[in-house]
């Protein structure tokens, strides 16, 4: 584990931490919920037509939080597959 790229022998054991594997890929899973939710509402919205100037203006700022919310989800999924779960799959390669 020592080879992974986030972690060099300067890395105080203070802030390394064991995580069960089964956790981590809930922890994933759930990230990808939310980014596939935060997705579809924000779409789901394009079905309401209004031609109220203020209605509309609402359903725009809900749609941009949403797919913003989306988009940091898939950030942290990338961050998550990044670093957390190559542990998964070294601590796996050595048991």
């Amino acid at each position: 584990m020592s080879n992974h790229p986030s972690i060099s022998i300067d890395t105080p054991a203070s802030r390394l931490v064991t995580v069960d594997s089964i956790y981590l890929r809930l922890m994933y899973d759930r990230i990808q919920d939310i980014y596939r939710d935060t997705d579809h509402l924000a779409t789901a919205l394009d079905a309401i037509n209004t031609k109220d100037d203020v209605s509309q203006g609402v359903l725009v700022a809900v749609k941009a939080a949403l797919y913003a919310n989306s988009e940091l989800a898939g950030i942290v999924s990338e961050m998550f597959c990044e670093h957390a779960l190559p542990y998964q799959t070294e601590a796996t390669d050595h048991e």
